[in-house]
Order: structure tokens, then C-alpha cells, then sequence
């Protein structure tokens, strides 16, 4: 308590040397003084005056100077260690931010230290600005029980409507991110290309129609088919692309995992592929088995080629001389079958191809809805598991498509076959 005496008499003893308050001010500063927040402080009451004082002066105090003049240091204070005008000046601000929210809220004028600062401001109270932090305090200081039971029972309402939420979310939410099968484009930084495969198709003058038509040639699904097939003819290539049944309807299974998990995406047909764009994406082919165009060299990494026509698919097993051939009919509106290449290959750059890829309507978009879901690929992964005790990162996998027109009512698994990471 000395010690408190000693600050106080020294102030009172260089307040003689300051100009007065301005009667205003004084007014306004005796009744803060006298009010709850400060009348049992004395420090804190004379530390107050002796900044308002200061200000009325016109003085730009620093720390040093309040440091020597009113806490009593001497010239070797260093503020770097001391931190008494600091707290004091910070305990200052929260006692008058405290009286003006409660005694002091219909006073006209008020007293105000900016932070940073040591001046003080006397302003109208309609400039005055308080922080909510301070209204909390204050609130949650005099109704502490009160204010823990609605902090409680708002955490539990939260609580609630997250968890609804989560609930109604996972409705939409079709695949897991580390999924066997999806990972790599659900993972991963590469970007993510979806290519849909488009029928050739070439223009030619018609004097018939009178006009330029437009031919799909069933032996011709490239320009290298049309130079073979027709040396002597000059090929137009239409302008316009068609995308056939099994590329569209393949499609929204595809998107629904990519959306699902958040997953931008770049689409483009199969006769806008590149070489280039084999190694800057992981690519996702829907299709027909005539629209690969570039993406057909991908199947030297695996033990399957085809024909087109007959509609023909031949598999190589490794490590034998054996050659295996499975053919399917021309497309009927009745009874059908389709055969359904599930290639999972690896890119030339640490990426991953999938192709999807049919001879038929009926085949690619159900092996493509078999993928995303965990409950119709059970029995592939049993397969899997049991052979090679594991589920592949790369696969080879023919399926037997069987249906109505475009409606398949079974599945059979003809092939399957894990690939070499390399």
C-alpha cells in the first residue's frame, strides 16, 4: 500500500504544473470517478485524471514519459521488461468500456483511449463504438449461470441440425474417397478428363439429296479406315459430332461419384484426343468400342484386342500360348448381348485410363453404374480377393451384358485380370 501512496502523492505533486480540466470535461469526469467501477481504485482514479489532463495540455505522452512522471521510475526504465503502463492503461480502457455500458450508458460525452494511445479522447456519445467482446464479459460476469446454460443449450442444438445435416448429405454421397476402385481420381492432384466417345462420320455431296450428307460408315471409325477403305477419294470429315446411346447413358453414373465428391472435371470426344493428353490427366473413356480412335493403343498394356467387325474381343492370358475369343450379335431391339471391356490401365505418367468401352447400347452404361456401386461389384472384388488377395490398382475385366433392346437384366464376368503397375 506504501507503495500505491507513494504513485498517488507523486502525481498529485506534478499536477500542479498541468493546465486544468476544462469544466466539461470535469463534469463528466467526476461522475465517472465516483461511480462503482472506480471508486474503490485510487490508482486507477488518478491515473485517469492524469492522463485527461495530459490531453487537455495538448501532451503526446509515451510509455517512458507516464512510466517516470506518474509510476515513479527512474530514467533507466525499460518497457521491453515493464509492462505497468501497459496493463494499467489496458485495465483503464475495460473499466471505462464497463462504465459506459452500464452507468455511465446515457452520459452525453465520453472518455475514450484508442488503443495504442495514451491520449485521451472526449467525444459525444453517438461517436462512441464498443466491442461485443466487452458486452459479453460483462454479461456473462454478473449472469454467468444463465449465460452457460444458453451457451450450453445452443451447442446442442448445433449438435442436432450437424448431425441432421451429415445425415441428409451422406444420402448424396455415392462413393467412399479411398474407394479401390476410385481412388486415383478421387485422390489425386491430376486433373480429371472424361473422354465420350463419337462416331465418324464424313460428308460427301449428295445429287440424290441435293445437298451434303452426312455417311457413318460401319467399317470406317477413323480417317486411317477411310484413306484404306477408299484410296481414291478426297475424305471430308463432318463438322458436326454424334454421340451414340452407350456414351451418353454412361455418363451420369460417372458424374454422380465426381459430384458427389466434389470433383471438377474436362470433357471432350474421343476424336479430339491427342497423344499429348494421355500423360496430363486421369482419363475416364465412355463409349462405344469404334470410338477409341487414339485411346485404342492403351490396350497394349493389356492382354485384349478386338475386331470390329465381326464384333469380336480376344484374350491373350499371359504366360500361355492360348488364345480366347468371344463374340456377340449384331444389336437387336429384342433379346440382346453386348460385350464390355472395364480396362483399368496405367498412364505413361503415374496416371490411370479406365475404359468403358461396348460394342452395343446395352453394355457400356450398365458396366459403368456396376462400377460406382460397392454392392453390384461385390462379386468382382470377391473374385479378386480370392486370386490375387487383393483388389488391383490396374485390372483387366471382360463382362457379358444381357437385356432387352437397352435394358440388361444380367451379368457376367468372362475375364478378369490384374495389371502390372509398370
Amino acid at each position: 500500500m506504501q507503495r500505491k501512496n507513494f504513485r498517488i502523492k507523486f502525481f498529485n505533486q506534478t499536477n500542479k504544473s498541468i493546465m486544468p480540466i476544462h469544466p466539461a470535461q470535469k463534469k463528466w469526469l467526476d461522475k465517472i470517478l465516483n461511480s462503482s467501477e472506480f471508486i474503490h481504485s485510487k490508482i486507477d482514479q488518478a491515473y485517469l485524471t492524469y492522463l485527461i489532463e495530459a490531453s487537455s495540455q495538448g501532451r503526446e505522452l509515451k510509455e517512458t514519459t507516464i512510466a517516470i512522471e506518474f509510476f515513479g521510475k527512474n530514467a533507466n526504465f525499460n518497457p521491453a521488461e515493464d509492462t505497468i503502463v501497459r496493463s494499467h492503461t489496458y485495465t483503464l480502457r475495460k473499466k471505462l468500456e464497463t462504465y459506459y455500458l452500464l452507468e455511465g450508458k446515457n452520459d452525453k460525452y465520453r472518455f475514450r483511449i484508442p488503443k495504442g494511445h495514451y491520449r485521451v479522447e472526449f467525444i459525444p456519445a453517438s461517436k462512441a463504438f464498443y466491442a461485443p467482446y466487452w458486452i459479453f464479459q460483462i454479461v456473462f460476469k454478473k449472469y454467468a449461470g444463465f449465460t452457460i446454460a444458453v451457451l450450453f443449450g445452443l451447442c446442442v442444438i448445433l449438435g442436432i441440425r450437424v448431425h441432421s445435416l451429415h445425415q441428409r448429405l451422406q444420402k448424396y454421397k455415392i462413393i467412399e474417397q479411398n474407394d479401390p476402385i476410385w481412388k486415383d481420381y478421387l485422390q489425386s492432384s491430376l486433373p480429371i478428363l472424361i473422354v465420350v466417345g463419337d462416331h465418324f462420320f464424313f460428308d460427301e455431296q449428295s445429287e440424290k439429296y441435293k445437298g451434303t450428307i452426312a455417311i457413318r460408315h460401319p467399317k470406317v471409325n477413323s480417317a486411317e479406315d477411310f484413306h484404306a477403305l477408299f484410296p481414291n477419294l478426297i475424305l471430308e470429315p463432318s463438322t458436326e459430332p454424334y454421340f451414340p446411346y452407350h456414351a451418353i447413358w454412361s455418363l451420369p453414373p460417372i458424374l454422380s461419384i465426381l459430384f458427389s465428391a466434389n470433383k471438377n472435371f474436362t470433357l471432350r470426344k474421343s476424336s479430339d484426343i491427342t497423344p499429348q493428353m494421355l500423360d496430363e490427366y486421369n482419363i475416364i473413356f465412355l463409349g462405344s468400342i469404334k470410338t477409341l480412335y487414339k485411346l485404342k493403343h492403351t490396350l497394349l498394356k493389356s492382354h485384349f484386342r478386338y475386331q470390329i467387325a465381326p464384333h469380336k474381343v480376344i484374350y491373350c492370358p499371359p504366360n500361355t500360348d492360348s488364345v480366347q475369343c468371344y463374340e456377340t450379335k449384331l444389336h437387336s431391339p429384342g433379346p440382346n448381348e453386348d460385350l464390355v471391356l472395364a480396362l483399368k490401365l496405367p498412364g505413361p505418367k503415374h496416371n490411370s485410363i479406365f475404359l468403358i468401352a461396348s460394342y452395343h447400347s446395352l453394355g457400356a452404361p450398365s458396366i459403368a453404374h456396376y462400377f460406382i456401386s460397392p454392392e453390384l461389384r461385390k462379386g468382382l472384388e470377391q473374385k479378386f480377393q480370392e486370386k490375387f488377395h487383393t483388389i488391383p490398382p490396374y485390372f483387366e475385366v471382360l463382362f457379358r451384358v444381357t437385356g432387352i433392346d437397352k435394358t440388361p437384366y444380367s451379368t457376367e464376368i468372362l475375364v478378369f485380370n490384374k495389371l502390372s503397375e509398370n
